[in-house]
């Protein structure tokens, strides 16, 4: 297989033209978002037999107003108020535990996709993964101002315990501009943003959809952690750190690759950030290593591998689905909605169904 640093992955944005209601989930989607959903169908399939096709990144139709730097530094400060809060999961227990394919649902307020979680006495030591940074269609209209994001990510704990180490790609609507971000966080410590100066200062050069990414989290003896992410796209981007975190904090019970809504607290509890529309997206090649045995996403044999569906607040419909082949005209009602899959050579697809 060539290395990934020669090969471009390209997620063809196709016409999009919907209301105001469509884009919160409450009407039939356009016929380009149905096209779309072919596409990055056929795409996830493409990675998760390996097969990579070069082809050439279209790029996202510009936003009407360049942001100037004062913008810029609001939007990163919210985005980091945002990112900081609350990383572990926010379990509901809506969603009945089913059993499937080797693989258990279980429903979120702020995560989608799979974990890992150890039900013996060994610890995750390394979890990796990949992802294309999706596109996304940002509120409109009355909306315009409305913050929504999304973030993909792998990393270990969070599932169990308080603590999550781990990194991604995020996208972010804020003002009607969208922002593109790699990160990291040791939390409870706060969300550290990367890359190059002119994109965290000024939001030019930063990553962008069709961007081919892969991360891993490692942790070594005495809570020694490294944190790894390529951008084969834009290599600018792509950073390593090493932080650490004492074996009494830091569990490493589970590992997890997931797809993010942020939250952030208030007096009354915490207020969770509208899902971004980010049409479909996915992981490929997700792995995990425990016990010095390393398999893929649905080849762990330690413990439980969980199917997480992302879920509204009021409990009643699903925000995205795992698994789902394309967009639903309709809400995706709980608890039969959204099917209990399992990964397939470490790889799975996830699809967006509502903002909040």
């Amino acid at each position: 297989m060539k290395p990934f640093s020669k090969t471009r992955i390209s997620l063809l944005r196709a016409t999009h033209t919907s209301s105001n209601a469509h884009i919160f989930g409450s009407s039939s989607p356009s016929k380009g978002k149905k096209r779309l959903v072919g596409v990055v169908t056929a795409l996830i399939g493409i990675a998760m037999a390996c097969v990579l096709v070069p082809s050439p990144v279209r790029a996202a139709a510009p936003d009407s107003k360049p942001p100037d730097a004062s913008t810029v530094a609001r939007a990163r400060a919210a985005f980091h108020k945002y990112m900081s809060s609350h990383r572990p999961i926010v379990r509901s227990n809506a969603v009945p535990l089913v059993a499937s394919g080797g693989a258990t649902e279980l429903g979120s307020f702020n995560w989608s996709g799979f974990a890992d979680v150890e039900g013996g006495a060994n610890t995750v030591s390394s979890v990796t993964g990949q992802w294309v940074i999706p596109y996304v269609q940002c509120p409109s209209g009355n909306y315009r101002y409305q913050d929504a994001i999304i973030a993909n990510w792998v990393g270990i704990d969070g599932f169990t315990s308080g603590t999550v180490e781990q990194l991604g790609s995020a996208t972010q609507c804020f003002e009607g501009v969208t922002y593109y971000y790699v990160w990291y966080e040791m939390f409870p410590n706060g969300t550290v943003v990367e890359g190059t100066p002119a994109c965290i200062n000024n939001n030019v050069d930063c990553p962008k959809p069709g961007d081919l990414i892969s991360a891993s989290v490692t942790v070594a003896a005495g809570g020694n952690y490294t944190l790894s992410l390529t951008d084969f796209n834009r290599p600018q981007e792509s950073f390593s750190v090493k932080a650490a975190c004492d074996p009494s904090v830091c569990v490493d019970s589970s590992g997890e690759w997931i797809v993010e809504r942020a939250a952030y607290p208030l007096p009354f509890g915490f207020q969770f950030i509208s899902l971004v529309d980010f049409f479909q997206t996915g992981f490929f090649n997700g792995a995990l290593t425990s016990g010095g045995k390393t398999t893929r996403i649905e080849g762990f044999k330690d413990g439980p591998v969980y199917d997480i569906g992302m879920i509204d607040d009021s409990e009643s419909y699903f925000l995205d689905c795992v698994g789902q082949r394309g967009f639903s005209p309709q809400l995706l009602v709980i608890p039969n909605g959204c099917p209990v899959v399992s990964p397939l050579h470490g790889s799975f697809n996830v699809t967006w169904d509502s903002a909040f």
